[in-house]
């Protein structure tokens, strides 16, 4: 069964419409995943509330099954509706409203098999999920966050490509406890910052259980996180700029790890 619906001020409209904030993400635990290749990466994987296709794809079959087999009720909506709702100005025409998952705190020693990464106070919502998906790419378990752009932004979940469905995230609020957890563990957590002491990538042994941590964009990573870490490390470069984009340092870092064995 569907519903079409052609005015903006329906009530439905408006409530999802304001699921471009974070505060009403965190109220109804519901965000948006835009786009097919993207909703076609999430179908069975999450728990879709809507399945909402823009009119002028609701005689289109890929698009009508996608949304049906979605497990959503699904809503064909006017252009009006629908622009109302998407953050996409490239909008193809559907969009998924998932369930966040009630997930319990994860343990570090629930962690111990993993592959692991984190983010320090990565703010860019296109770099947060840049580097998941680098993260999924080069075989990464898990990545862990704090102080970072919101995971259920939409820029977020769009620049993840789908690696946002298939990569395990943790947001804590102590990065100091866990990276002594870390250590503790036997692991190695090291910072990608510049030090008198540090490591390089690509020369300096690095260890598939080694934790390396990403930086802010423009601060790097903070001081009490430097302070609690192992080590150091830096990627080498021509000396032609002084620093690299945290999605593409992450990249080359991430890529650099997973070669190592677990």
């Amino acid at each position: 069964m569907k519903t079409y619906i052609s005015s903006r001020t329906n009530e439905t409209v408006v409530a999802l419409a304001k699921l471009k904030d974070k505060k009403e993400r965190d109220n109804t635990s519901l965000y948006l995943c835009e786009g097919y290749k993207l909703c076609k990466e999430a179908a069975g994987l999450v728990q879709v509330k809507y399945a909402l296709v823009r009119e002028n794809r609701s005689e289109d079959k890929e698009y009508i099954s996608l949304a049906e087999n979605s497990g959503g009720e699904v809503i064909i909506l006017s252009d009006g509706a629908f622009d109302k709702i998407t953050t996409d100005k490239a909008s193809d025409g559907i969009i998924f409203v998932i369930k966040k998952d009630d997930t319990d705190s994860i343990s570090v020693e629930n962690m111990k098999n993993e592959r692991i990464c984190a983010l320090d106070n990565v703010r860019d919502p296109g770099n947060v999920g840049t580097i998941l998906r680098s993260a999924a790419a080069f075989g990464f378990d898990r990545v862990v966050l704090w102080g970072c752009a919101d995971l259920y932004n939409p820029k977020t979940v769009r620049a993840s490509m789908g690696a946002f469905f298939k990569i395990k995230t943790t947001v804590i609020d102590e990065p100091v406890s866990f990276i002594n957890e870390l250590k503790n563990g036997g692991r190695r957590v090291i910072a990608t910052a510049l030090s008198d002491n540090s490591m390089t990538l690509g020369k300096d042994k690095i260890y598939a259980r080694d934790c390396p941590v990403i930086g802010n964009e423009g601060h790097g990573i903070s001081s009490e996180v430097l302070a609690a870490c192992d080590a150091t490390m830096i990627i080498p470069m021509s000396g032609k700029t002084e620093s690299l984009n945290a999605a593409i340092a992450a990249a080359v870092i991430l890529w650099e790890y997973g070669r190592e064995e677990l």
